[in-house]
């Protein structure tokens, strides 16, 4: 997929999401939505993983989330996966927190 050019390299972030409930069909439709997505940079969708990276300043894994949801999938009830998601949505609070520091200070 693309790259997105208003991507902030400094809020760039990598995902690797186990997915539960998805035909071949909804991953195609759903990795398309993705691309469109404002802030992916990257996005691969298999079977049951999805790896996507994206701007955490545009984009959150809650978005991320309603996607996967509106295309029929959901994340693996795992908890592992559970996890990984609340451990991602911590570490983005705190780079957006970080960048508007940032931007306050130009």
């Amino acid at each position: 997929m693309s790259f997105n050019a208003h991507i902030d390299e400094r809020a760039l972030v990598r995902r690797h999401l186990k997915l539960d409930h998805l035909n071949q069909l909804q991953i195609e439709k759903m990795a398309r939505a993705f691309d469109a997505e404002p802030g992916v940079a990257k996005v691969v969708v298999r079977k049951q993983w999805l790896d996507i990276d994206y701007d955490a300043g545009l984009l959150t894994l809650d978005r991320v989330i309603e996607l996967l949801e509106a295309y029929g999938g959901e994340l693996s009830d795992d908890w592992w996966t559970a996890f990984k998601a609340h451990w991602y949505r911590k570490r983005e609070e705190k780079l957006r927190a970080r960048l508007a520091r940032e931007e306050e200070k130009k």
